[in-house]
Order: structure tokens, then C-alpha cells, then sequence
């Protein structure tokens, strides 16, 4: 919470009073933890195994990269020819106007990059952005939709910028499925028809072009007749052909200008982008954060995200805890976990921003002798509420404050593995589910502005994810590669806004602590946390009459709370000589694979 403000003040302050009295998951779906909708309806859970495996969160974009990897393409590669399809089949969480992170493994120099293209505030912003005359926050629901959270888009350079360095295949041969499928169509699939209809609630009423081409006559668009987006075929046909300056130099960066002036409808106090903040973009090349835990070497996004931050604290505090004394059953497993992940949220929440504005003590966050002693407070017989963030070193000259979560989760994952033992972990973003619901060039354009801090300050002490010019906002997405022996053997990630570095924690215990495969490990029910409850999935068997988790849970203190949850984890896993791979049930995921040499 925001020192120095009552719970309930900040709360009202940014639209969040629901959460007062709501679990999650319910507001979720038009507010913070996990807004994308999802069928809460079990399927079979798609796997694959091979020396080459591609999982995406839609079938038609893990065929592009299957495709892809079969004419001899990279991993590299297979990412460019899966989002580009991604933004034509499920734009509701990712495309070419929105952000991404990624994580890669060059087995040919034997390097793990990071490459940031997280969206980018105009240098035209100004700190009390979100702040309305009377003093008040914009409401959430409000910013949503406004122009003025449309951040720079970083997608379309980070893939230019992968494949310059990573790819084989030519640029524009990475693009011929996703054109394809904008000219001729596809068949909408049940979560691209539920996702109109929530984009809908959450409002598109100033959104013509959304109208215009997601609800034609008001009505959604005919389940059994192709769907179609021209003007997105053409979008990517000239990105194709022109590349990165096409994109933010060119007649592309031009029409967006031009759009969002007339979305804006020359409003003086909506701060939009300009042709100088999309020429002066630039994907940062980031030093990957790697941690030990146990036997492995677990290597997450750094800042601007935080949730590779809280990822690798929460392994760190639950390693130090559960003295490997625990069971996938047990109640001690269940209760370290949610504390691990309480502990690491409220550091996650005050000392991480994007560090062009203030440093973040990285080091002193992931010091092994800081985490033992924020863990030494844990009581392993009670749950702890509301902790507040403690003093790692570096911190002495940051007098910060902390933020209220923030909201988002319209992002997706992949994962890629190739013949030449290439992985990329990468995870891409709009922000809310189809981001502002405006559109230029037939692309969703993101909203990712509304992951700042909407005060930049309180009582005077700055919030590490306040808003100023050309900076990113903090976000949760955290693409994740694991090594043993200095040879990856594990590559997940997950969308869900806040709630992402939970499910990985979930899934990474899972897999390398009780030796869970790729199927069982997108299959387990999952907790989750928030400062003051303890969150479980609901369609999880929680109350077995001779392992009831729920009641001993709930007599070690902790408030507990059900809900659905929108994880869309994508995982792969080095097993006896090849790779395995499975996509989360909960989305529309699959899993692909191709067989050949081994590669390690």
C-alpha cells in the first residue's frame, strides 16, 4: 500500500474500492490481477516432445513456427513468425503495438541475452498525468481507453533487433502466415469472441475503428465465417518489406501520428506520442538477472520488470524456509509458498521502477544474507499480513514510497526451442485485454501507461514507478531460462499482469523441487496472494478428507479467498535426450515438436 494513506483512501483514490470486498479473480476480468478473459472449462492439455518444440497460446501461431523451424529457421525466427500471427489471432494480448521481453539463448556463442522493447512514455508526459483538477486519480477504467496511455510500441523493433542477431531466415519470410491469415481469414476462436465481448464492458465507445471491425452491425463477429483485418494485412505486408523504419520512420509511424490526433479530437491535455518519440525508440539490451536455486541456475527479466525481481526472491525465501523438507501436498509447501510470495510483492511494489529514473538495488534485493534475514521473520506456524518492504543494500539513499498494484494482464507467452539448441523465452503485452480498444493500421494499440503509479509522490516521497518522460513502466513479465551444468534445461513463462511471477514460482517449484513433468505442471491448481489473503484457484481440490489444505490453512491464519485464474503458461523441458514441452489448459495454447539430432 502507499505509506502515509489509509488502505480504503488509496484504494477509492484509484478506482480499486472493489477490491475491498471482491476476490481477485471477479474484478479481475475488468481490473487488476488477470483481465483477459478465460473458459473456465478443463480441455486436454496439448504436449509435445522433439529436439525442437514450439508452444504458443494459439494453435495457428505455434503452426507459423513450426513452419518456420522446419525450413531451418531459428528460435529467433519462430518468435517474429508467431507474434506477427499472434497480432492477427489474438490481439486482445499482444501485437506489433504493444511491448515485449525477451530472453534468449544463442547455443552457437553460448550467451543469455535480454532484450527490453517495453513500451516507452512520450517526452511530452508530464508527472500529474493521471491526476484529474480536483486532485483526484482518472479513474482506472477511464485511463484504460485514453489516449494518453498509449505508450511507444517496442514489439516490432524487438523482433527487428532479435532477428538482425539471431535469425537466419529472411526477415520478410517470417511474415507470410500472419499476412495470410489478416487477408483471407481465420475462424474466431471461443476465448478471440469472449474477449470482444469483455473488451466491451470494459468500453468501446470511443473506439470506431474497434467497432467497426470486432462488433460489425454491433453483433460479434460470425463464429463460422472467416475473420478478416485488411488493414492489418497491409500493416505488416509494408513492415515486411520496409522493416524497422518503416515501422517507426516511415509512412506506418505517420498514419499512427495521424490517428491519434484524430483520436484525441484535439484535446490539450491528452498527451500523445510524436514522430520524434517513435524515431528515438530503442530496444535495450539488459544484463539477465540469475540467481541459484538449488541445483539450478534460474535466470529472469530484470528491471524494468519486477516480476523477475519477486520471482527470484520468492525461490530464495521459500529455498531457505522449506530446508527441502516439504511435499507438492503438504500444507508447509502451500504455506512458505504464500508467504514467499507476500514477502517478495512488497518489495516488488516499493524499490522497482524502470532504473533510467531512480537505481534499483538489484544486488541488495537478491543478497543471499537480505533474503535469509527477511525470511528469518516468517513464522512458519502463522501468516503474515501486509509486510512491508524491507532495506536491502543500496537502498540507503532511495527515500521511497510504496504503489498500490498495478492493473494489466492482456500479454501472452512462448516458448521456442530449435534444431541448432537456440531457446527464446518471450513474452509480449497490450496491457488490458485489446489495450485502449483503438486502432491504427489495424493494429490494437497498448495502454501500458497505466502501469506507472498514478501519484508520483506521497507526502513527499517518490514512488520508484512514477511517470516521467521516455520511461517505462514497471511490469510483471517475466520470461524465465533455466540452467544446470551451463546448459538451459528449462524455458516457462506466463501472461497475467501482477499475478505472473506467482504462477511461475508455482510452475518452477513444481517442476525442478517435486519433479512435476511439463503436463502435470500447467495442470496443478495454483495459489496465489494478496497483502492481507491467500488466494486458491477454485477449480483446485483443495479439501480432501485426508489432506485438507484449505482447513489448515485457514488455522495457520490465513484469510482464503477462491477464484479462476487467466494463467497461460507456455513451458519447455530438457528430459532424457529431448525436449518436452505442454501449453496451459486454461487458454487455447498448443504444443508442437520436430524430431532430429539431439542437441545437447
Amino acid at each position: 500500500m502507499l505509506i502515509g494513506l489509509p488502505r480504503v483512501q488509496v484504494l477509492k483514490q484509484f478506482g480499486f474500492i472493489l477490491l475491498l470486498t471482491l476476490p481477485i479473480p471477479i474484478i479481475a476480468q475488468v481490473n487488476p490481477a488477470a483481465p483477459e478473459s478465460i473458459d473456465e472449462k478443463k480441455i486436454k492439455v496439448s504436449t509435445a516432445s522433439g529436439q525442437s518444440v514450439v508452444v504458443t497460446a494459439n494453435p495457428l501461431a505455434s503452426d507459423a513456427a513450426l513452419e518456420t523451424l522446419k525450413k531451418g529457421g531459428t528460435a529467433m525466427d519462430a518468435v517474429v513468425a508467431a507474434q506477427t500471427v499472434l497480432a492477427v489471432v489474438e490481439p486482445q494480448s499482444s501485437g506489433l503495438g504493444g511491448g515485449s521481453f525477451l530472453m534468449y539463448w544463442d547455443e552457437a556463442t553460448k550467451s543469455l541475452t535480454a532484450l527490453d522493447g517495453r513500451e516507452t512514455a512520450s517526452a511530452q508526459v508530464k508527472e500529474d498525468m493521471w491526476i484529474e483538477t480536483d486532485g483526484k486519480a482518472v479513474p482506472w477504467l477511464k485511463a484504460t481507453k485514453s489516449p494518453s496511455a498509449i505508450g511507444v510500441p517496442g514489439t516490432t523493433a524487438l523482433l527487428w533487433k532479435g532477428h538482425r542477431q539471431f535469425g537466419r531466415l529472411p526477415w520478410k519470410d517470417n511474415f507470410q502466415k500472419s499476412i495470410e491469415l489478416a487477408k483471407k481469414g481465420f475462424i474466431p476462436s471461443p476465448r478471440f469472441l469472449r474477449s470482444i465481448s469483455l473488451a466491451k464492458r470494459l468500453g468501446i465507445n470511443h473506439s470506431e475503428s474497434f467497432k467497426s471491425l470486432y462488433l460489425p452491425n454491433g453483433s460479434l463477429p460470425n463464429k463460422k465465417i472467416p475473420f478478416r483485418n485488411q488493414k492489418l494485412a497491409s500493416t505488416l505486408s509494408r513492415i515486411s518489406k520496409g522493416g524497422v523504419n518503416e515501422f517507426y520512420r516511415g509512412n506506418i509511424a505517420n498514419e499512427l501520428i495521424d490517428d491519434l490526433k484524430l483520436i484525441s479530437n484535439g484535446k490539450n491535455e491528452i498527451k500523445l506520442i510524436t514522430n520524434e518519440d517513435l524515431a528515438n525508440y530503442k530496444v535495450i539490451k539488459r544484463k539477465p538477472l540469475c540467481r541459484k536455486y538449488k541445483s539450478w541456475n534460474v535466470c529472469a527479466f530484470p528491471p524494468p520488470s519486477g516480476g523477475g525481481v519477486a520471482l527470484l526472491q520468492t525461490l530464495g525465501t521459500y529455498e531457505f524456509l522449506s530446508k527441502n523438507n516439504v511435499s507438492e501436498s503438504s500444507i508447509k509447501h502451500w504455506h512458505l509458498l504464500a508467504e514467499s510470495l507476500r514477502f517478495a510483492d512488497a518489495d516488488r511494489s516499493h524499490w522497482i521502477g524502470d532504473p533510467l529514473d531512480f537505481p534499483v538495488p538489484i544486488k541488495g534485493l537478491l543478497d543471499d544474507n537480505y533474503i535469509k534475514k527477511r525470511a528469518s521473520t516468517i513464522k512458519t506456524n502463522k501468516a503474515t499480513f501486509r509486510p512491508l518492504p524491507g532495506d536491502p543494500k543500496g537502498s540507503e539513499l532511495l527515500d521511497l514510497a510504496s504503489q498500490p498494484r498495478t492493473a494489466g494482464g492482456g500479454t501472452t507467452h512462448l516458448v521456442v526451442v530449435d534444431k541448432y539448441g537456440n531457446v527464446a523465452s518471450y513474452t509480449s503485452s497490450v496491457e488490458t485485454v485489446f489495450g485502449t480498444r483503438n486502432l491504427s493500421g489495424g493494429m490494437i494499440l497498448n495502454n501500458q501507461l497505466t502501469d506507472f503509479s498514478f501519484v508520483s509522490n506521497v507526502k513527499g516521497k517518490p514512488i520508484a514507478n512514477r511517470i516521467r518522460p521516455n520511461k517505462r513502466p514497471l511490469s510483471s513479465m517475466a520470461p524465465v531460462i533455466v540452467f544446470k551444468d551451463n546448459r538451459p534445461v528449462l524455458a516457462l513463462g506466463s501472461p497475467g499482469g501482477w499475478l505472473i511471477p506467482h504462477y511461475i514460482a508455482n510452475a518452477l517449484i513444481g517442476t525442478l523441487d517435486f519433479q512435476l513433468s511439463p503436463k502435470e505442471v500447467v495442470s496443478q491448481k495454483l495459489l496465489s496472494v494478496q497483502p492481507n489473503y491467500t488466494v486458491l484457484e477454485k477449480s483446485g481440490d483443495w479439501s480432501k478428507e485426508d489432506n485438507n489444505i484449505y482447513q489448515s490453512l485457514s488455522n495457520l491464519g490465513h484469510q482464503l479467498k477462491y477464484s479462476a485464474f487467466s494463467s497461460g503458461l507456455a513451458i519447455v523441458k530438457w528430459h532424457k535426450g529431448s525436449w518436452h514441452g505442454a501449453a496451459d489448459p486454461r487458454r487455447e495454447g498448443k504444443a508442437l515438436s520436430l524430431q532430429g539430432k539431439k542437441n545437447h
